[in-house]
Order: C-alpha cells, then sequence, then structure tokens
C-alpha cells in the first residue's frame, strides 16, 4: 500500500509539475520562434526604409566633387574671390536636398567652403584631416562615417568622396545627413529598435537613454580609437544592455534607472560600415502563453487523477481553454491589423513612386518642348521676314483691283485673283511649317521620310542661313524611310542645324552640309560645320542634361540631351566626330523600314 502511495505521488508530481514544464518549455521555445520570425520581418522593412533614406543623399558628394563651380574654384588654386560664391552654391543645393550640411576640404583635410558659412557653427576653416571619411575619400575613393560632430555637437552620418581636377585628386567633397528622424519613427511605431556600429556601440534607438552605450565590453583598444576620432564626443560608452542565450536565443536584459527588463533580441547585417541593426521584441505575451498552456495541462493531469471531481474539472479546463483561445484570437487578429497596416503603407509609397515617375515624364516633356519653341523663336525671325514681302505685294495687288474695278477694266481682274491666291498659299505654306513643327509628338510611330523632314526644316531656316550667310549643302538618297515620330525626328534635325548655325555664325566663310544615305540596315544622317569643333574636355559631358558650351542665356543645355533620348527612343544612336569640314560631325543613325534592330554602339565616336 505504501508503494502505491508513492507511485501515485510519483505520477502526480510528474503530471502536476515534469509534464507542465515540459510543455511551458516548448510553448516558450516556440513562442521565441514566432516573435524572432516576425522581428526579422519587420528588420527588413525597417532596413529598407533606413537604406532608401541613406540612398537618397549618396549621389550628393560626387554631384558636388563633378560640378563646373567647384572644378574653377581648384583650377583657381582655390582663390579667396570664388569662395563665397562657392558657399552659396553649397547652401543652395543642401537646402535643394535636405542635407544638414554640404562642405568642401582641400587635400589636408582643412575645410575651404560649406553650406553653413554664415551660421555660428561654420565648418569653415576647420580641419577634419582626423576623421576618417576624410582619409578614406583620399584612400579608398569613397568614406562613409557616423559620428557626433565636433563643430556643432550634433549627430550625423557623413558621406564623402575625391574631388578630382584633370584626374587629380585636389580635395574632398562631404555631405553630413541626419537619421534622427528614424529614431522618432520607431518610437511612433512603439517599437524597441536600436542601430550599433560595428564595435557594439549603439549610435540610433528608440530609446533615447540606450543613445551611445554598448552592447558589450569595449576593448580598451578600441576605445582608445573611438576617443582619438571623437566618434561619439565624451559619450561613456558603457555597457547598458547584457545578453544571454536560452534554447538558442538571444535575451537581452536592458537595465533602467531603478528596474530591469528582458527582451527578444533579433539582430540583422545593415550593408554601411559592419553596422548591425538590433530589434527587441516583448516577452510578455509569450510569457503568458507559457502560464496558460502549463496551467491548462496541470489541470488535465489533475482531471485525470481526481476521478471523483472529473465534471467539475472538465468544465474548468474549457474554461481555460477558451480563455487562451480567445487571447490567442486577440493577439493574432492585432498581428493581422499590423500587418495589412504595413501592407497598406507600402501601397501608398509604390503608388506615390508611379505619381513621381509620371510627374518626371510630364516635365522631361515640357522641357523637351521648351527646347523646341527656343528653336523655333530664332527660325521664326527670318519666317517674319519672309511672310512680309507677300504680304506687300497682297495689299499692292489689292489696291490695283481696285482701281481695276473703278475703271470696269475686268480683264486683268482674274489674273490679279490668281496671283493674289498664290501669294497665300505661299504664306499657308510657311506658317503650316511652323505649326506643324510646334505642335507636341505623339507615341504613335509611322512611316517616316527622313529626306522630306530635311527638306522642311532646309526651307524653316533658309532664312537665318541667308541673314548669317551660311553657305548651305545637301547631299540626300532617295528612299531613306524610318519608323519613328516625325515630329520628334524633326525636333532633332532641327537642334542639329540650329547648333550647326550657333557653332559657324562667327566665321569668315561659314559652311554646312547636311548628307543621308543608307548603310546596310541603317539610314545615317550626318550634319557637318566649320565651326570650332568639339573640345576634348566636354565630350563625356555632351549628352547630358544641362551641360552647355555657350554663353549665359543662350541655351538651355536640353538640345542634345533631348535629341540623344530620342535617337534611344528610335532604336538609333547619336554620335559625334570630328567633320572633314574642320569643325564637327553629328550622326543620326536610325534603323530602316523593315530591317533587323540595330547593334548598339559607343556613344562618343
Amino acid at each position: 500500500m505504501r508503494w502505491k502511495y508513492l507511485i501515485l505521488a510519483f505520477v502526480f508530481a510528474l503530471l502536476g509539475v515534469g509534464i507542465p514544464g515540459l510543455v511551458q518549455d516548448a510553448t516558450r521555445k516556440y513562442g521565441l520562434r514566432e516573435a524572432a520570425a516576425q522581428s526579422h520581418e519587420r528588420l527588413r522593412l525597417i532596413s529598407a526604409t533606413l537604406s532608401a533614406r541613406i540612398e537618397r543623399f549618396r549621389y550628393l558628394p560626387d554631384v558636388v566633387a563633378r560640378s563646373s563651380e567647384i572644378e574653377d574654384l581648384f583650377r583657381a588654386g582655390m582663390a579667396e574671390a570664388k569662395r563665397p560664391d562657392i558657399n552659396r552654391f553649397l547652401a543652395r543645393l543642401s537646402n535643394a536636398s535636405g542635407a544638414v550640411a554640404l562642405y568642401v576640404t582641400d587635400t589636408k583635410g582643412l575645410t575651404i567652403a560649406a553650406s553653413n558659412y554664415d551660421t555660428p557653427d561654420s565648418f569653415v576653416g576647420h580641419d577634419y584631416s582626423y576623421r576618417p571619411y576624410f582619409r578614406d575619400a583620399m584612400a579608398n575613393g569613397n568614406g562613409s562615417y557616423y559620428a557626433i560632430g565636433t563643430t556643432t555637437g550634433q549627430p550625423g552620418y557623413f558621406l564623402s568622396v575625391p574631388i578630382k581636377v584633370d584626374d587629380k585628386v585636389v580635395g574632398v567633397s562631404i555631405v553630413k545627413i541626419d537619421l534622427l528622424p528614424v529614431e522618432k519613427q520607431w518610437r511612433d511605431a512603439s517599437e524597441h529598435v536600436a542601430m550599433a556600429d560595428s564595435e557594439g556601440i549603439i549610435f540610433l534607438s528608440s530609446q533615447p537613454d540606450w543613445r551611445y552605450t554598448a552592447t558589450s565590453p569595449i576593448s580598451p583598444t578600441a576605445l582608445a580609437q573611438l576617443k582619438q576620432e571623437r566618434r561619439y564626443g565624451d559619450a561613456a560608452l558603457t555597457p547598458k544592455i547584457r545578453v544571454q542565450q536560452s534554447s538558442g536565443f538571444d535575451l537581452a536584459t536592458v537595465e533602467n534607472d531603478d528596474t530591469s527588463e528582458q527582451r527578444l533580441q533579433v539582430a540583422a547585417p545593415f550593408g554601411e560600415k559592419g553596422w548591425t541593426l538590433i530589434y527587441f521584441a516583448d516577452l510578455a505575451d509569450i510569457r503568458r502563453q507559457e502560464d496558460i498552456v502549463a496551467i491548462a495541462t496541470a489541470l488535465a493531469g489533475l482531471l485525470v487523477l481526481a476521478g471523483i471531481t472529473i465534471a467539475v474539472q472538465r468544465r474548468h479546463g474549457r474554461q481555460a481553454a477558451k480563455r487562451a483561445f480567445e487571447q490567442l484570437e486577440h493577439r493574432v487578429a492585432e498581428r493581422t491589423q499590423q500587418l495589412k497596416l504595413s501592407h497598406d503603407q507600402l501601397e501608398r509609397e509604390i503608388a506615390e513612386r508611379k505619381e513621381a515617375e509620371r510627374q518626371l515624364s510630364v516635365t522631361r516633356s515640357n522641357l523637351s518642348q521648351a527646347e523646341k519653341l527656343a528653336l523655333m523663336g530664332q527660325a521664326f525671325a527670318g519666317l517674319a521676314h519672309e511672310i512680309n514681302q507677300p504680304l506687300a505685294a497682297l495689299s499692292t495687288y489689292i489696291a490695283s483691283t481696285r482701281l481695276l474695278l473703278k475703271r470696269r477694266q475686268y480683264a486683268p481682274i482674274g489674273e490679279n485673283i490668281d496671283t493674289m491666291n498664290e501669294v497665300i498659299g505661299r504664306i499657308s505654306d510657311l506658317t503650316g511649317q511652323l505649326k506643324r513643327l510646334a505642335r507636341r509628338s505623339d507615341d504613335d510611330f509611322v512611316d517616316v521620310d527622313l529626306g522630306a523632314i530635311i527638306g522642311r526644316i532646309l526651307k524653316l531656316l533658309k532664312f537665318r542661313f541667308s541673314d548669317l550667310g551660311i553657305a548651305v549643302s545637301q547631299e540626300i538618297s532617295p528612299g531613306l524611310k524610318v519608323q519613328g515620330s516625325a515630329a520628334q525626328l524633326e525636333q532633332v534635325i532641327l537642334n542639329l542645324l540650329s547648333n550647326a548655325i550657333d557653332a559657324v555664325r562667327n566665321r569668315t566663310e561659314p559652311r554646312i552640309r547636311v548628307s543621308g544615305v543608307a548603310e546596310g540596315a541603317c539610314c545615317v544622317i550626318a550634319v557637318d560645320d566649320n565651326g570650332p569643333g568639339i573640345a576634348a574636355d566636354s565630350s563625356t559631358q555632351l549628352f547630358e542634361p544641362f551641360y552647355t558650351t555657350k554663353l549665359p542665356g543662350e541655351g538651355l543645355g536640353l538640345g542634345l540631351a533631348t535629341a540623344h533620348r530620342i535617337a534611344s527612343d528610335h532604336g538609333g544612336t547619336l554620335s559625334f566626330d570630328q567633320s572633314p569640314l574642320g569643325g564637327a560631325r553629328f550622326i543620326l543613325r536610325l534603323r530602316q523600314n523593315g530591317k533587323s534592330a540595330l547593334r548598339r554602339e559607343g556613344e562618343v565616336a
């Protein structure tokens, strides 16, 4: 009998304590796995959002380094007279982009121009040669570094590239961007997130008191290096988070003022200099689930042993199971709502991106139309003169006809009317050319005769040729037909001829030649002039938007960029070479009707 009681006590202990403990442990592991999976999903979304913010500014240092203003500054030996203009240029660019600051140093790290030149915390005159972003840009071609500003005391992320003039490094271009708004987004979402550098020091966090604390003890060597770089100013960099392993998971204990809190820590590498993005998941729900499952298991064991009270215990067990199920359903509903909100946010971002792309397309079309109308304005001066002559003749014939009517000499009146009709037809032909060229192009591609297009444009510009004394010759083979937009191709030919006119207008004997031949599957149109030609240092930027070699006010710098894009949209190419006439030659290659696609060529001959 005694052994029976011992066995019964053992079974009771096993069912009441051992099995619930095992089930509780299994439930805990399951909850940790689910929380870790959800945390990884959140990390991916947070990482994408943070990367997008950084990428918005990554181009800025290179834009500054390649700008003509900065190049002129260094070519002038960093002259003091040019620095105020450069300061204002950097300030405008910084304000337009939303960057905290833009500044330029020489090869010794001394700041010679900055966007905050007119503030008490101006970077101008400060030496930043000790900063890694300066050394990395000089040694490796680019640099990035997060630190507290030694001048302003404000933290920021620094991106840098070298400035080169004639393939020689003459300085460094640097942008400072603010990542602290990301912390507010994390806090507003009620999430515990932190970003740590390669040394394990948290520099971004949804919890402000975690910032500039270590996730693990720092070696004396690393600490000395941080102090030398003045990365985080005078921050103590003491560990605030203790991490321990449990069932294959990292559990982080965060020490607050008088209390401590334990959370599940999930980390993922972030692609910036060994950074690590850390998510701290709440364990309260997991602990509640552990307790619920343990109680349910204990109740089930008691039901087996307590046969007398089985009915009562069954009712209690069902109630406990129902509560657990309702809590689980509530948690699932909350998580589903969170995922739906994330999905809706992603859809809104996609819609905003599509709208931005649409607006970019409209802007590009408007700029193209503006360039076309600018060229038409130049051609219109000659047309106005040409239209005045037939209008004067028409006025004379009308006066003559009135005189003949008074004299009742009806025979010559018919001849006068025929002549006036010819004059009106001539004026209509001239205005029709302007209307045809001014209309916006459509997206429908039709059969286009390149020879006819060239003839119309030459006829439109013949008055400019005559006024400037330009000798124009053409050698156009018949049958040059392509699939495309006539309005767009007219704009390309008009732009190339207008550029040629600008190139030869100051020559003693200005000459322009237009030729068109069929070469295999291609129609090749060439525009030659005897102007000064293309400088070698302009060849790589010739087809870039807003680049121009003309004087200020004489061009938008969009003509060749627009022509190059139209040629590309038609499956062709636009390139340039030295002309046999001594100036520049621009070559347009397009696929003939019914021919296979062009093999792409280099953009610059």
